[in-house]
């Protein structure tokens, strides 16, 4: 491998490195869900960038295989918590309105 395209992957390596921190931050500090959902869909995205960029900088092959089963974990994950979230507020609504009903009636 020439030292060009060392430098090349090592310099992407930093930027994501710095693109997952600024993502987790995002996904701290909020305010909203839906900001920390997509916060935490590009780490998982700009994570499996990663493990790309190291089987290339390692030439190793099966590191590809590893970032398509981190892929399909992090899709998951992503589509279960909106899932859950969105239960949770259905639920919300209906005690709510159960509530409301309940305050028009005395």
């Amino acid at each position: 491998m020439s030292e060009g395209l060392k430098l090349v992957l090592e310099s992407s390596l930093v930027f994501f490195a710095i693109g997952i921190c600024i993502a987790f931050i995002r996904a701290v500090r909020g305010p909203r869900f839906t900001d920390r959902i997509m916060a935490i869909n590009m780490i998982g995205t700009m994570t499996t960038v990663v493990i790309c960029i190291l089987s290339i900088y390692l030439d190793e092959v099966w590191l590809i295989d590893v970032a398509l089963v981190y892929t399909l974990l992090s899709f998951l994950s992503v589509v279960i918590i909106c899932h859950v979230v969105t239960l949770h507020h259905n639920g919300r609504m209906l005690f709510l309105s159960r509530k409301e009903k309940e305050e028009k009636e005395k």
